[in-house]
């Protein structure tokens, strides 16, 4: 079974953006899945959740953080979007890993499973539950976690805590790896990223790093 939009729908999206399903999430509103130059897309009125291998906050991070110098087998995706993490990794680096998704949308996850996740190859378990709570209760550790969530543009401010940040380290293996998505192409997004990185991310995680990708960045643990 073949994974993608059809020809012509790829052809007409290099020029324009084509709508294949419009659903109401109780908690981002409006979501419009596209083809954008071939590619699935699921967007927010102000935001990209998930656009394939070129979901490039995540895309140019992996580049960076040289996945075969990295022991990585168990992943931990908080946030889904349409599965553009697992994707980008199993398509652009080659890499087979086992992922635990944790989405309280169940209509995100049911789009996710639609367009993405039934064409994996790699084994995954997907939790439909409230990433803060997750994170509190879990006992598993991971050798990755990918934090990409959003409503709209905005990371909600109950994943901006000094709390949670810890419950992250818990669940992380002694030289595991964080990656912290966060949107930063306005003057506001911006300052509210760096003032979250400097007074909370860095207090945590004494080794944190920044990486500039456009105009968003990534924070990382070490």
């Amino acid at each position: 079974m073949s994974r993608g939009p059809s020809f012509w729908t790829k052809m007409m999206s290099q020029v324009v953006d084509i709508q294949l399903k419009t659903v109401e999430s109780p908690y981002s509103g409006t979501l419009e899945v596209i083809c954008r130059k071939g590619r699935y897309a699921l967007c927010s009125p102000n935001a990209v959740y998930s656009y394939d291998d070129l979901y490039v906050n995540f895309r140019d991070s992996f580049e960076q953080l040289n996945l075969e110098e990295q022991d990585i087998q168990s992943v931990l995706v908080l946030g889904l979007g349409l599965g553009s993490i697992p994707w980008l990794l199993e398509t652009r680096f080659n890499k087979k890993y086992m992922y635990t998704f944790v989405k309280i949308d169940e209509n995100v996850v049911n789009l996710a499973t639609e367009y993405t996740l039934q064409y994996l190859n790699s084994p995954y378990n997907i939790i439909i539950e409230d990433a803060l709570t997750y994170t509190k209760r879990a006992q598993d550790a991971f050798d990755l976690i990918a934090v990409d969530l959003f409503i709209d543009n905005l990371v909600p401010s109950a994943f901006e805590t000094a709390a949670f940040l810890q419950d992250l380290n818990r669940l992380l293996n002694p030289d595991g790896w964080l990656l912290y998505n966060r949107l930063s192409y306005t003057p506001e997004l911006l300052e509210r990223t760096q003032q979250f990185h400097q007074d909370i991310f860095q207090v945590v995680f004494k080794e944190a790093r920044m990486l500039k990708l456009g105009d968003n960045r990534m924070l990382l643990n070490r």
